[in-house]
C-alpha cells in the first residue's frame, strides 16, 4: 500500500519538497546557529544547499523518465529560471497580501502554497518534462 502511495508523483514531489526545507532550514542553524557565519552568508549556503537537493531529487525520484532524452543543462537552465520567477512571485504576493493587511508570515505561507502547486505542474511539463515511468503521474 505505501508503495501505491509513493507511485504517484504528487506524493514524492511533497516529500522532496520536506527534504528541500529541512536542507534549509537544518543548513541555516547549522551555519548560523552552530558555527556561527554570518546570517546572510548562512542563509545564501543553506539556500544553494536546498537548491540541489531539490533539483537533484525531483530529477531523479518525481520525473525519473526527466533524463531521457532531455539534456541536463537545459532542465537546469528552466530550473534556475523558475527558481528566479518564484522569487519574484514571492516578493509580489508577500508585499501585496501585506499591503491590504494580511499578517507577513500569512502572506509568506500563502505564497509558497500557490507556488509549491505551481512548480508541481511547471516541473512536470516543462522543467523535467518527459514520459511519466509506469504511466502514473
Amino acid at each position: 500500500m505505501i508503495r501505491h502511495f509513493f507511485r504517484h508523483s504528487a506524493v514524492r514531489y511533497l516529500t522532496v519538497g520536506g527534504l528541500s526545507y529541512v536542507t534549509d532550514a537544518g543548513g541555516l542553524w547549522l551555519l548560523h546557529g552552530v558555527l556561527s557565519v554570518p546570517l546572510g552568508l548562512a542563509a545564501t549556503l543553506a539556500f544553494l544547499g536546498a537548491f540541489v537537493v531539490n533539483f537533484g531529487l525531483n530529477r531523479s525520484m518525481v520525473f525519473p523518465s526527466a533524463g531521457q532524452g532531455n539534456p541536463f543543462s537545459a532542465q537546469l537552465v528552466r530550473y534556475v529560471l523558475l527558481v528566479i520567477a518564484n522569487y519574484l512571485l514571492t516578493l509580489v504576493l508577500v508585499l501585496g497580501l501585506t499591503g491590504i493587511g494580511m499578517n507577513y508570515l500569512a502572506a509568506k505561507t500563502f505564497a509558497v502554497v500557490v507556488i509549491a502547486v505551481g512548480n508541481y505542474f511547471a516541473y512536470r511539463h516543462w522543467v523535467f518534462a518527459g514520459r511519466l515511468v509506469g504511466g502514473h503521474s
